[in-house]
């Protein structure tokens, strides 16, 4: 396996994400948490956490690319990643199964690429 293509991937991702829940908080937010996500204090939230998720994915596809040591950037990602994951089991009750489990399997599957791979970094 290339774990530095992996990391790249997830890196893309975590932009792509990112950049959608910061444009369109309302939008992006919604198959995650339902209507709520057009409430303008819901969005305040969605948007910082979509800038998070910018910043690592920036962080982490810079350092691969520029060799610079990524390990740091990707166990940030996944750490993040494994608290989407506990946040949203926290409220399955809440979301329903339908909203949450998509949520659940990415995040999940991300956060545990990102543990695996960051032994192979610097």
């Amino acid at each position: 396996m290339d774990h530095r293509q992996l990391v790249r991937s997830l890196a893309a991702g975590r932009i792509a994400v990112g950049a959608a829940l910061t444009i369109a908080p309302g939008f992006a937010g919604r198959s995650w948490i339902g209507p709520t996500a057009s409430q303008p204090e819901v969005k305040v939230m969605t948007r910082a956490m979509g800038v998070r998720d910018l910043a690592l994915g920036a962080g982490t596809l810079h350092a691969i690319e520029s060799g610079e040591p990524a390990k740091t950037w990707v166990l940030l990602g996944a750490a993040s990643d494994a608290v989407d994951f506990a946040a949203t089991v926290i409220a399955i009750r809440r979301l329903g199964l339908r909203r949450a489990l998509p949520v659940m399997v990415v995040a999940a599957t991300a956060a545990t690429f990102g543990f695996l791979a960051s032994d192979h970094l610097e």
